[in-house]
């Protein structure tokens, strides 16, 4: 490794972390980033911008490679059966300010899996919280970049994934269809998630069912307020609410209590535990198997959570993850083919969620000309991401298998 100055590279005056995020977001895919430890990561995807709190960069992909390897950066498809590594990227301007920072000690950053530093001011590692090591990549390894071109024009100039080309020749009817298609894919795979936890909790002695199905959906609605925020927390919350015995984990960042927004949402959850002290499931099904149109149970559902004081939009964000998919376990599991039907008729009907990263990201990534309508096709986006866009399984991908091209 050869170290040069910053002032050899940049120009006074001396940069920021923000200049070192405008380099990264201006590498094109397929650029080599040389490691200190001697090796080189290739990459892939260079993720989204993280939010105030937490690392620099969220859900970047990279591969390893070697430093020696020729590498054919006119073709993805040379690296996509490579060991790739999905995670977070922080960027500091000394690598020794990552201990400054404290990072070392916070748990928000244990997804991190590349440290991007200017200077390269210490021999110490980079470890997180939970004892991991992190591999260093220094600019001054990297070619001086005397323009920044802007991220759209990286990424328009050229054809880059397989799904992008596949999109391009589909009709609207086409797309939407194959949406609703892995849309309903979520939606199973969240159900057979909840009969999963259905029968781990039967084996409890002395449970009646009502106890059994209320042990497992308040959990699942604490967990679903905490998303985007720290679910592991609001997990935990609800199972001791629940009944449940289990240790109850410090809330992210070093803060000794939890943040407003947080202890709100909390406060909503304990209310409608002690509203509904008798069993909250009967009421959910109670709902779901009325007569009354899609519209108004969908209005009566979020009026039960706007009592305690959910949000419309995290109401809504509880009925297609956790109520419907919970009503469509239990009737998996009671052979109660109505419920089951009503529960997927509503979650096809529902009008849609708030927008969020995946969603984004994905419709940019499609290249779609707009977020899509309705809560089951964004939940499509959530499955193709999950399933294999994350970690771009480009080979495996669902929506090549479902044209038959790839």
């Amino acid at each position: 490794m050869t170290i040069r100055s910053a002032h050899e590279i940049y120009p006074s005056p001396f940069p920021d972390e923000e200049a070192i995020a405008r380099y990264w977001w201006s590498l094109p895919p397929g650029s080599i980033l040389p490691l200190t430890n001697g090796n080189a990561y290739q990459l892939l995807f260079a993720g989204r911008p993280g939010g105030a709190a937490g690392p620099d960069v969220r859900a970047a992909v990279l591969c390893s490679v070697s430093p020696r390897q020729p590498l054919l950066n006119e073709s993805m498809r040379s690296i996509l059966h490579a060991r790739k590594y999905t995670g977070d990227v922080e960027f500091h301007i000394r690598a020794s300010d990552w201990f400054g920072h404290r990072h070392h000690n916070d748990a928000r950053y244990n997804n991190v899996v590349l440290h991007v530093v200017l200077l390269c001011d210490g021999s110490s590692p980079t470890r997180r919280q939970d004892g991991l090591f992190v591999p260093v990549c220094s600019l001054s390894d990297l070619p001086t970049r005397t323009t920044t071109p802007s991220l759209t024009t990286i990424r328009s100039d050229r054809m880059l994934w397989p799904c992008q080309h596949i999109f391009q020749h589909m009709t609207i009817e086409e797309r939407n269809r194959l949406l609703e298609d892995v849309g309903i894919l979520r939606f199973e795979q969240k159900v057979h998630a909840f009969v999963e936890q259905l029968h781990a909790t039967c084996s409890v002695p002395s449970m009646t069912s009502l106890a059994l199905y209320d042990a497992c959906l308040i959990p699942a609605l604490a967990e679903g307020l905490g998303y985007g925020r720290n679910r592991d927390f609001f997990r935990a919350v609800g199972l001791r609410l629940a009944g449940q015995k289990t240790s109850v984990p410090e809330p992210l960042g070093r803060a000794p209590a939890p943040a407003p927004l947080d202890a709100g949402r909390l406060q909503s959850l304990y209310l409608l535990v002690r509203r509904y002290s008798s069993g909250f499931w009967p009421v959910m099904r109670a709902i779901i198997r009325s007569d009354d149109n899609t519209y108004q149970m969908l209005r009566t559902l979020r009026t039960i959570f706007g009592d305690v004081g959910v949000s419309l939009a995290r109401a809504d964000i509880l009925i297609i993850n956790v109520v419907l998919p919970f009503a469509a376990a239990i009737a998996l599991l009671e052979h109660d083919v109505p419920l089951r039907e009503r529960a997927l008729k509503l979650y096809k009907a529902h009008p849609g969620l708030p927008s969020n990263w995946i969603t984004r990201m994905m419709s940019a990534q499609l290249q779609l000309p707009s977020q899509p309508r309705g809560s089951c096709h964004q939940q499509g986006l959530h499955y193709i991401y999950q399933d294999t866009c994350r970690e771009k399984h480009c080979n495996s991908c669902i929506i090549g298998r479902k044209t038959g091209i790839l």
